[in-house]
């Protein structure tokens, strides 16, 4: 277990920041995910922790070791980190069994045999693969080959483990099964995990903490509920879950909505021109026509543990994520009342 402390740490491409004065501080046995679209930098930002890539500015600490100082001049290089580093492609070795990959960090090591094999048969039946032993990669599954990739990079009971979209390679409903195995088994071992993704799904399951990076920039640093319910601006409200995005206008002490004929008595930190944001699940569908905001149905998708409706309301389309069993309470063409439960308001 290792706490991890970065400080301003920039990493440049030629003119391009990559990434653009990252700090944070890990604690020791935290799961914390760094999330963003491709190329915000976040696998840099990995593999500059790993000591794949050296930072052109900044510090980082694993544990008490100072590995990267650009001041200071000094880099710690990958092996000597006390990292274990899983990749997307899992880079296991096709022409060795499942047995001699994942003990192939313990040779390197000059472990003794009798070490060898019970090290690394401790960690196969963690990982659920104690009867793989013999087998080639070839012989195995997706999921199997990222199990395998995962036991390498535990076997040598490491400080910190880094993920780098490891299931992305995984079909949906494996890739679902797989967070979770993940999430268990970091908790038994109490290691710290920094895990990379582009998936919100992904990062809100599993971690204690999501960093949100857009541009090489750190956007916000928070619980999972925090990004969702209380995101900082509107790129992360845009991409974590689903937003209704209008034009909206604040005045002292209440906010207008001209599309949905809306004005609401709301004390906000700023005034003038805004974008409302409400998410398709904190709307209700009433067959009341008193509301506020009424409009006609337009689309239904069936999801089987939701229904996604599509409603027309003046002149825009406002869309409802609501229980399955609503799909047979409202019609297309139907005149529904919608109730609106939180409002995101941000500076246009």
């Amino acid at each position: 277990m290792a706490e991890v402390k970065i400080e301003s740490v920039t990493k440049l491409f030629g003119d391009v920041k990559a990434v653009n004065n990252f700090s944070i501080v890990i604690n020791d046995g935290e799961f914390v995910s760094i999330l963003g679209p491709s190329g915000c930098g976040k696998t840099t930002m990995l593999r500059m922790i790993a000591g794949f890539e050296r930072a052109d500015s900044g510090e980082i600490y694993i544990g008490t070791d100072l590995v990267s100082s650009s001041g200071k001049k000094l880099f710690i290089p990958p092996e000597k980190r006390k990292i274990g580093m899983v990749f997307q492609s899992y880079a296991i070795w096709p022409h060795m069994s499942v047995f001699d990959n994942v003990a192939y960090p313990l040779k390197i090591k000059q472990l003794s045999k009798r070490d060898i094999v019970e090290k690394t048969n401790r960690v196969l039946e963690m990982v659920y693969l104690g009867g793989y032993s013999q087998r080639l990669p070839s012989q195995l599954s997706g999921g199997q080959q990222q199990r395998v990739a995962l036991a390498r990079a535990l076997v040598a009971e490491p400080d910190l483990l880094l993920l780098d979209e490891p299931l992305s390679n995984l079909d949906a409903k494996l890739r679902e099964s797989m967070r979770f195995e993940l999430k268990e088994l970091q908790k038994k071992l109490n290691v710290t995990v920094i895990y990379v993704t582009h998936d919100q799904a992904e990062a809100m399951a599993m971690s204690d903490r999501i960093v949100v990076m857009n541009s090489g920039v750190i956007q916000q640093i928070g619980q999972p509920t925090e990004i969702y319910d209380s995101p900082v601006n509107r790129t992360i409200a845009e991409f974590i879950g689903l937003v209704n995005s209008l034009e909206a206008c604040v005045h002292q002490g209440e906010v207008d909505i001209p599309s949905l004929n809306l004005r609401l008595a709301m004390h906000h930190n700023f005034i003038g021109k805004a974008v409302a944001q409400i998410r398709p699940e904190h709307i209700t569908l009433t067959q009341e026509l008193n509301t506020a905001i009424q409009g006609t149905i337009i689309h239904k998708f069936y999801l089987g543990d939701a229904v996604d409706w599509r409603i027309q309301v003046n002149h825009i389309v406002v869309r409802v994520i609501a229980r399955s069993s609503t799909f047979k309470e409202f019609a297309i063409g139907d005149k529904v009342g919608l109730k609106v439960k939180n409002i995101m308001l941000f500076p246009a």
